[in-house]
């Protein structure tokens, strides 16, 4: 029988071979992965043959408009939040698809301030039927720049919004730039994703060279590319979507005249921006589909200007420009976030840490959020479960994170050759997943050339193998159960450093002999639900069940076969709920009067201020039960086993109560449930205690000490 890390292994190395196998033979990308996939370049149509197909379209849409006599309205109260500022020339079937996006965006305090520059073709006609916005005529044309700068100067709101008008907005965009330039008072500006309508990518973020030259980071990609999809400081972001402060903008003069009529002038305002120690943000959940050079000049007449506009770009910065890449495309990955300096972290774990997942998925949480914090840079690899949808993502971990959905066991080797250099830090999380960077070290060493590989044990799998095979009556012998755990200790011997979640398992490894083993448990502050205990009922478990066989199926069979008979008639009507996801067959079919089987919940704060006691009647298991101290966290008084006691280091009827057979279980359930005082010291005894051993100061300052010094400084390339 394959132990469980084994087993998972196992897969991850077929997965391996067969990606090796591929690429042995040569075969075509198309044979082997999408051509879509990640770091590929989207397929489609000639981009002109696009653009002329959706002109035609909006001219259809256009016309339609303008003939049923129907109007556009857009209403802004005295004191407008966001003022939109929009510059047209012509292409009236562009501005009326710019105009319809923003209306889509429902009632909202906006502003539209519309500066148009002398358009020849239908564009006055449309704007007459445009109710609302402040309509600015030009006698001839002003060109972009100066038309940004005479609608800001007509302004109210207290945010700008630049924008082309041959943009489309999509929703959310302007709620989440907003969000994040009211992050800091330290961000000066705000960019969005574009999406050019052949749908490639225009640009995520954009780079100075020190040159002067720029690059629209990511151009011609799949727009959902893993390495565009995480928002970070940049050089700077296209004016066709950007939002900045309009006292700022002011206070800066604008955009810079010595740039008219266009070209460089918000990469020299973002400069500015830079100079003033202002950051500058690109945020990839605003996204915008953009035309692209709907009113621009000759493509003759551009050139000279983008080439002039470059040389006044790199003599009004060259100071700061000398800090910046040379104009090598290869160079981009370093470039795409401003003057980074921080030190690289490459976290892979079996995959993205959602909240409903358990399993340790909330301490991978919070390891990536201490990183963060500290000051680096993070990539997170889901190497054994590599797809999910960025909205779920979101919900599961800080947008600054890099999320390579998408690449897996198949490409993990490819990944590292292709960043070679880049991260200083391979941050590995379980066994399974350490045993298959052991393979891809053995098939490809160059690809770990250079970096500094922690081991984060998560827990030791063997002993719960070890410890569950006992409870099921099928006990290894001594000499294997040894052998088992050897073989996933020695695991770490390829690490530098190994962390393990308790003294105990550490104690595991220096065993073996490995040297620089730490210890780093979780991180929980205090949190406790209000409600009092007259006003709360039922019992409440929270875990995931992957399998029969898991710590978490064992549990619940016991609890609710042996120990909720004894309990159910004397607590009635109150239940049990049985919180989160349940992939295992027989543990789903689990029944019993007042047993709720509730499934996985994003918000648990109601669960917890709901109910009286939490149960967590674990027979075996390895690690550091996150469950027992969440339930801690919110207030909730804890029944559980001698086992999952002794692995807190919590006091049986000090932090909460412990029993291992059913009737004791049960009656310690029902003691914490009918009396008040016992519930009431318990509570505060283990929000005690939970301060004391899961600080979230101590976590972070415990592995900013692991990993040898903090983010910043002579460890980034």
């Amino acid at each position: 029988m394959l132990v469980d890390w084994r087993r998972r292994s196992l897969d991850l190395t077929l997965r391996l071979a067969d990606a090796l196998r591929r690429r042995a033979y040569k075969l075509p990308a198309s044979l082997t992965l999408p051509a879509t996939g990640p770091g590929k370049p989207a397929i489609g149509p000639p981009a002109d043959a696009v653009k002329a197909a959706a002109s035609a379209l909006s001219r259809v849409k256009l016309e339609a408009f303008l003939t049923t006599g129907a109007e556009l309205t857009f209403a802004a109260g005295d004191a407008p939040e966001v003022s939109v500022v929009l510059v047209t020339f012509n292409r009236a079937e562009l501005t009326f698809e710019c105009l319809q996006s923003l209306c889509a965006l429902g009632p909202r305090d906006l502003e539209l301030v519309i500066v148009d520059n002398a358009s020849t073709d239908q564009t006055r006609e449309l704007l007459e039927r445009v109710r609302g916005p402040a309509i600015l005529y030009n006698q001839a044309n002003a060109h972009f720049l100066a038309g940004a700068n005479q609608g800001a100067r007509h302004a109210r709101g207290r945010y700008l919004l630049f924008l082309n008008n041959d943009v489309r907005l999509l929703p959310g965009s302007i709620e989440s730039a907003l969000r994040t330039l009211r992050e800091s008072a330290a961000i000066g500006a705000v960019g969005a994703r574009l999406v050019l309508l052949d749908g490639r990518l225009q640009e995520a973020g954009s780079i100075v060279w020190n040159d002067g030259s720029c690059l629209g980071y990511g151009r011609g990609r799949d727009p959902a590319d893993p390495a565009c999809m995480f928002a970070r400081d940049v050089d700077f972001c296209s004016g066709a979507f950007l939002l900045t402060p309009r006292a700022l903008f002011e206070s800066l003069g604008g955009f810079d005249r010595d740039f008219a009529p266009a070209y460089g002038e918000e990469a020299d305002y973002c400069l500015r921006l830079w100079d003033k120690g202002l950051r500058v943000v690109y945020d990839p959940d605003a996204t915008a589909l953009h035309y692209e050079f709907a009113s621009a000049e000759a493509p003759e007449v551009a050139i000279r200007l983008q080439g002039r506009n470059r040389e006044t770009l790199q003599r009004k910065h060259r100071a700061a420009l000398a800090t910046h890449h040379a104009p090598q495309p290869a160079l981009a990955l370093h470039a795409r976030r401003h003057q980074d300096r921080a030190r690289r972290v490459l976290f892979v774990d079996d995959r993205v840490p959602r909240a409903t997942l358990g399993a340790g998925s909330p301490r991978t949480r919070q390891i990536v959020a201490s990183l963060l914090q500290i000051g680096y840079f993070v990539t997170f690899y889901p190497l054994t479960e590599p797809f999910d949808t960025w909205p779920r993502v979101r919900r599961a971990l800080p947008r600054e994170v890099e999320v390579m959905l998408g690449y897996g066991a198949a490409r993990f080797a490819e990944f590292l050759a292709e960043r070679r250099g880049y991260y200083d830090v391979l941050l590995v999380s379980r066994p399974h997943n350490m045993s298959f960077v052991n393979e891809v070290a053995a098939a490809s060493p160059q690809c770990l050339a250079g970096l500094e590989i922690v081991y984060d044990a998560e827990a030791l799998y063997s002993l719960r193998e070890i410890a569950g095979g006992r409870l099921r009556g099928q006990p290894m012998s001594t000499g294997r159960a040894e052998a088992l755990l050897a073989e996933e200790l020695d695991l770490a011997r390829v690490a530098q450093r190994v962390i393990a979640v308790s003294e105990g398992e550490a104690r595991h490894f220096r065993s073996r002999g490995l040297p620089h083993v730490h210890v780093l448990g979780h991180a929980l502050a205090p949190r406790p639900t209000p409600r009092a205990f007259a006003d709360r009922g039922g019992l409440l478990f929270v875990g995931s069940v992957h399998e029969d066989t898991s710590p978490n199926a064992d549990s619940l069979r016991w609890f609710i076969r042996q120990v909720w008979p004894l309990i159910e008639g004397r607590i009635a009507p109150a239940g049990f709920d049985v919180v989160g996801e349940n992939h295992a067959p027989e543990t789903r079919r689990l029944a019993a009067d007042g047993v709720s089987m509730v499934g996985p919940l994003e918000d648990l704060t109601p669960s917890y201020d709901a109910h009286r006691v939490f149960v967590a009647p674990t027979r075996f298991g390895a690690g550091l039960p996150h469950k027992v101290h969440e339930a801690a966290a919110r207030g909730v008084p804890v029944v559980t086993t001698p086992l999952v006691a002794d692995q807190l280091g919590w006091r049986d009827g000090v932090e909460l109560l412990a029993a291992d057979t059913p009737r004791a279980f049960a009656d310690a359930c029902l003691s914490l449930y009918t009396d008040a005082g016992l519930w009431s010291a318990l509570r505060e005894s283990a929000l005690a205690r939970l301060e004391r051993d899961c600080s979230p100061a101590t976590f972070r300052l415990s592995l900013e000490a692991i990993l040898g010094s903090n983010g910043r400084g002579a460890g980034a390339r």
